[in-house]
């Protein structure tokens, strides 16, 4: 296994963000694939979905030294509180990772960049359209760093965890999920995606924790406001993953070993906590699963911190 490889390259941009050198990340290539980590750090766990919604997302995962930050979609204020609402000091924060470029996702991350010195991670086409559009302001340039979603198999180690990365179907330019294990336990999240692929499936399946999107329910989609062409991009193969599909990819996770699944990123006007739930549950139930004893489902909260899991 080799070591880790950080090399410097200049991309030509009239953006300031980009007016240093980027920092481009060559990860670590992991030789065996089972654990999806290269840790051996022994220590608990954690999890917990600090904000979840069509509004804004951002999960805080822990264990031994290395305190992440997956997406960072609310306002700098509301994500520090939220973390000092779980006793997470802001500034013992060890990194951000990034799933995608829209907004609800990023909208926090320059600022907790520049408050507290935090390296985003991120895939090529996600920064590309990050500094396209200037979405997040100035970042120092060693704080830039850039990973190739295509390198199926590769981890990014943070020392007490390890996030391997796959690529989702969405309207984002190279949009990713991750799985983030200390090599005991894994803890999978794919928000922002329109149907189940072979590459979120192959990468789910067996994570002890997932949290997985359930974005709409259909007759509330077709019955509401939004504009059809909306409508047809929210339900299409690159949009967002509807109750009854979450509900089927469910019952596979917990098939496979899952026992713990987080109903996220709902949306605010075609959702709500109670239809999600039930959807899910009746399609769980449905397959003959004990629920709560085979396995516990929790919806996620779109304005505070969810439920804490220790793994």
């Amino acid at each position: 296994m080799r070591s880790q490889d950080l090399t410097t390259t200049r991309r030509p941009c009239r953006n300031p963000l980009v007016s240093a050198p980027i920092v481009r990340l060559t990860v670590l290539r992991q030789a065996n694939r089972g654990s999806g980590c290269l840790s051996r750090n022994p220590v608990v766990m954690i999890v917990c979905p600090l904000i979840s919604g069509s509004s804004g997302n951002a999960t805080y995962v822990e264990s031994g030294d290395a305190r992440i930050l997956v997406d960072c979609g609310g306002a700098g204020a509301q994500i520090e509180n939220a973390l000092r609402a779980i006793d997470v000091d802001p500034s013992t924060l060890t990194c951000m990772l990034v799933t995608h470029s829209h907004d609800d996702h990023i909208r926090g991350l320059g600022v907790m960049s520049r408050r507290y010195r935090l390296p985003i991670f991120a895939s090529v086409g996600t920064w590309d359209e990050i500094i396209k559009r200037d979405k997040i302001g100035h970042v120092d340039a060693k704080n830039i760093r850039v990973f190739q979603s295509a390198h199926v198999g590769d981890v990014l180690d943070f020392g007490s965890i390890a996030a391997s990365f796959f690529s989702t179907p969405h309207d984002a330019y190279d949009s990713v999920g991750y799985v983030l294990s200390d090599g005991k336990k894994r803890f999978g999240m794919a928000t922002d995606f329109g149907h189940v692929t072979p590459g979120i499936r192959s990468s789910l399946l067996g994570c002890d924790v997932v949290l997985l999107e359930a974005n709409y329910d259909v007759d509330m989609l077709w019955k509401g406001p939004y504009p059809y062409p909306l409508k047809v991009r929210i339900a299409g193969d690159n949009g967002h993953l509807s109750n009854v599909d979450a509900g089927d990819f469910a019952v596979e996770l917990v098939k496979s070993g899952t026992q713990t699944v987080f109903l996220g990123h709902l949306s605010e006007h075609n959702n709500t906590q109670q239809i999600a739930y039930r959807t899910v549950e009746s399609a769980i139930l449905g397959a003959g699963v004990a629920l709560r004893q085979d396995c516990m489902v929790y919806m996620t909260r779109r304005y505070e911190p969810s439920r804490l899991i220790k793994l």
